[in-house]
C-alpha cells in the first residue's frame, strides 16, 4: 500500500529506457561484399543409391532410382557449402519477416542447405502426395518432429539461438536430409552449382569468414573491407 500523498514517478521517454537497461546497439551495414569460390580438391566420392521400394510414390516419381550426392561439385567448385561471416560482426540484426522455405519435394528436402536468422519465420512445405515428417535435431534450438500427412500442408517454425548444421530428416524416408543454419546477422551465403558465392551490404572492416560443408567439415580465412567495395576470397574443402 503507498502512504497516502506518496509522490509516484512515472518513467517516460528517455528514462523509461534508462530503467528498462541498455538497449542493445543496432548493428552497421555498408555497400562492402565479400565473393569468392569454393573449390573441392580430389575426387569426388560416388553418389549413394537409394531404395524407393518401402514408398510406391517416392518410386514412381524416381522410376530410375534416386542418387544422393551430398559432394557436388561443378569445374571444381563445390555446391551447397554455407559461407558466413564467423567474427568481426558487432551490434544486434533484425530478423526479415519473409520466411524461408523448406519444401518436401520429389521425397527429398529443397534446398539441402537451409539458412536463415534467428527469429526469422522457416515455412516447411509437403508438395508430396506422401506422408512425410520434418525432425531437425539441434543442440542449442528447441526440437521438434511434425508429420505432414497431405499434399500442400504448411508449418511455421522460428529458432531462437544461432547454430550450425542442424541435422534435418524424414523419419518415414531415412535418405531425406537437409541441414538447417541459423544467424544472428545477415552476412551469410551458400555457394551455387559453381561454388561461387557472394555476401553483401557489410561496413568497412576486418572480418573472418568460414565456409562449412555437411560432409567436408570447415575452412576459413580472413579478408578486409575497405572503401564499400568487394573483396575476394577463395577457400578449398577436401574429402576428410
Amino acid at each position: 500500500m503507498k502512504p497516502r500523498g506518496a509522490l509516484v514517478v512515472v518513467a517516460t521517454g528517455f528514462f523509461a529506457s534508462l530503467a528498462a537497461g541498455p538497449a542493445a546497439l543496432a548493428g552497421d551495414t555498408g555497400s562492402g561484399a565479400i565473393a569468392g569460390t569454393i573449390s573441392f580438391t580430389g575426387s569426388p566420392p560416388p553418389p549413394k543409391k537409394v531404395k524407393l521400394t518401402a514408398d510406391p510414390m517416392c518410386a514412381a516419381i524416381h522410376k530410375n532410382g534416386l542418387d544422393i550426392q551430398p559432394v557436388r561439385v561443378t569445374g571444381g567448385g563445390l555446391a551447397d557449402v554455407v559461407v558466413h561471416v564467423k567474427s568481426g560482426i558487432t551490434g544486434s540484426y533484425a530478423a526479415p519477416s519473409e520466411p524461408a522455405l523448406l519444401d518436401q519435394l520429389g521425397c527429398v528436402y529443397e534446398p539441402r542447405m537451409v539458412v536463415l536468422m534467428v527469429g526469422q519465420p522457416l515455412k516447411i512445405r509437403n508438395s508430396d502426395e506422401t506422408l512425410h515428417n520434418i525432425h531437425p535435431r539441434p543442440t542449442g534450438n528447441k526440437e521438434f518432429n511434425v508429420g505432414q500427412p497431405r499434399k500442400g500442408m504448411e508449418l511455421t517454425r522460428t529458432f531462437d539461438a544461432p547454430e550450425l548444421m542442424i541435422v534435418t530428416g524424414c523419419d518415414v524416408h531415412p535418405w531425406m536430409r537437409a541441414y538447417i543454419s541459423v544467424f544472428s546477422n545477415p552476412f551469410f551465403a551458400v555457394t551455387k552449382a559453381n561454388g561461387s558465392y557472394e555476401i553483401k551490404g557489410l561496413p568497412d572492416g576486418d572480418y573472418e569468414v568460414e565456409a562449412v560443408h555437411s560432409d567436408l567439415g570447415s575452412a576459413s580465412g580472413k579478408v578486409s573491407v575497405k572503401g564499400g567495395k568487394e573483396s575476394r576470397l577463395d577457400l578449398a574443402l577436401k574429402k576428410q
